[in-house]
């Protein structure tokens, strides 16, 4: 299953913090948002809506795909891996089992772009024979 990059991200971090099915550990709010790239230390004016929204929804939709578990206690997540998500995440810390993973998610994506890669080079030495004819 490939994920979007938010939950994907999220997901490689949970790995980390626990590595054990049942074990809970705690995110705060603000460790998620620097998780997605947000720079937030601290509760501050810079903290909009949107970026609170970005990691609550990845988090729900983690949670929709029964990967994770959590709760909220005041700007802590309380999170615990089931066992797909303990999979799946040990899966997207592997490079090379991350690109099978995205190959066989987009592989009919993956054949067009082999094949527009190839009529490229194929293009480029027609062009350079017509060329040469002059």
């Amino acid at each position: 299953m490939w994920l979007p990059k938010d939950e994907r991200e999220l997901l490689k971090s949970f790995y980390h913090k626990s590595e054990k099915t049942r074990e809970v550990f705690e995110l705060t709010i603000y460790e998620a948002m620097k998780i997605l790239g947000f720079k937030e230390k601290k509760a501050s004016k810079l903290t909009t809506d949107e970026k609170w929204a970005m990691v609550f929804n990845a988090n729900d939709d983690l949670k929709d795909r029964k990967l994770i578990n959590f709760g909220l206690e005041e700007h802590v997540f309380k999170i615990n891996l089931t066992l797909n998500g303990l999979d799946l995440s040990r899966k997207y810390n592997s490079f090379l089992i991350r690109s099978g993973l995205r190959f066989k998610e987009y592989k009919d994506h993956w054949i067009w772009l082999i094949v527009s890669f190839l009529g490229g080079i194929i293009g480029a030495l027609i062009v350079n024979w017509l060329s040469r004819g002059d």
